[in-house]
């Protein structure tokens, strides 16, 4: 499967929560501790049927994990980005839950919708190609105890270093939210983590993952995410990709969040330049980092980008409300200023 738009929107949004867990040390499953679960069932089986109401039936084959064994035919919610990969008559290992968290009864309950794929970081969705390399490592993961192996630390390595997009997310994933781990690589395999990060072979989902994740614990990855961070916001082609698996808004974003957090100056040209391209988010991150480090440069750049005829519709709405809000506080400023004199 590749990761299409609306499937980077979500990632985006579960990348970006998880940056703000991990800075607070809130806990998050690791994918395959999510996987095997009690609760959850690991499922290999052929599509049968892609409902585009968001639903696909699946013929059962094995059953990896989980109990009770389900029915011949599982009918399972799907995000909308499933949609457009899975295909009748393909085999998958699918993950899924019968049952959602329950804030009133600080539980699990049984979901009204019926089975729902699983969605984390890792695996977004929990739905991967049925090929040997898949099914060791989902193996290899099936225990606290498994996952503690030198085996299971080989499998995660090979995958991130391999060519499978899927499995080179479910390793970022993984070393992002297994402490032990991270501390194996830590002493063993933290310069295959950051060529990993570097390449830009590498899935998009997984190098952003693992910036994020050496951006909040150098201790274990190392500092290269600084360097990285600059590179990928100075470098990266504002506009024009091919596909949507080409599409490295997602990577720019989280360069962006943890540039901000970090306080790594940008130049300021490779700021500007995002004032001109399609999607607003960038251009506001960019336009904070210039705020923050050139507030001289911020409205000159808004201005120039808005004398742009080729300025896309979307970011020009955004920066005509951007420069509406800098009007305002800059008349506050003065307004206070006034009232001190």
């Amino acid at each position: 499967m590749s990761f299409n738009r609306a499937a980077t929107r979500v990632f985006s949004i579960l990348l970006l929560a998880f940056g703000a867990r991990l800075a607070t040390g809130a806990p998050i499953q690791p994918p395959l501790e999510l996987l095997h679960a009690p609760g959850n069932l690991l499922v290999a089986g052929s599509v049968l049927e892609v409902n585009p109401a968001g639903r696909i039936v699946f013929a059962r084959g094995e059953v990896l994990a989980g109990k009770p064994r389900p029915s011949a035919q599982i009918d399972v919610s799907v995000p909308a980005s499933v949609l457009a990969t899975a295909k009748v008559g393909e085999r998958y290992v699918f993950g899924y839950s019968m049952y959602r968290p329950d804030r009133r009864l600080g539980g699990m309950v049984a979901n009204p919708e019926g089975p729902v794929l699983l969605v984390s970081l890792g695996m977004e969705p929990a739905l991967f190609r049925d090929i040997p390399a898949v099914r060791a490592l989902l193996k290899a993961g099936r225990s606290e105890h498994a996952r503690e192996s030198r085996r299971f630390y080989e499998l995660v390595m090979q995958a991130l270093a391999g060519d499978d997009p899927q499995l080179q997310y479910l390793a970022a994933g993984e070393i992002a939210l297994d402490p032990e781990l991270r501390e194996r690589v830590q002493d063993k395999g933290r310069a295959q983590v950051e060529r990993a990060a570097r390449d830009p072979k590498t899935a998009l989902p997984a190098r952003a993952l693992l910036l994020q994740t050496a951006a909040n614990q150098p201790r274990y990855l190392g500092d290269w995410w600084q360097a990285e961070a600059v590179r990928v916001v100075t470098t990266t082609p504002v506009d024009g990709y091919s596909d949507a698996a080409s599409d490295p808004s997602g990577l720019v974003l989280v360069s962006f969040d943890v540039l901000g957090q970090g306080a790594i100056r940008v130049p300021p040209d490779g700021l500007q330049r995002w004032l001109h391209g399609a999607n607003p988010a960038l251009a506001e991150r960019a336009s904070l980092l210039l705020r923050r480090d050139f507030p001289a440069a911020e409205r000159p750049a808004i201005m120039n980008a808005l004398a742009d005829p080729q300025l896309p519709t979307q970011t020009r709405k955004f920066l005509d409300d951007h420069l509406r809000r800098l009007d305002r506080l800059d008349a506050a400023a003065r307004a206070r200023k006034d009232g001190s004199d």
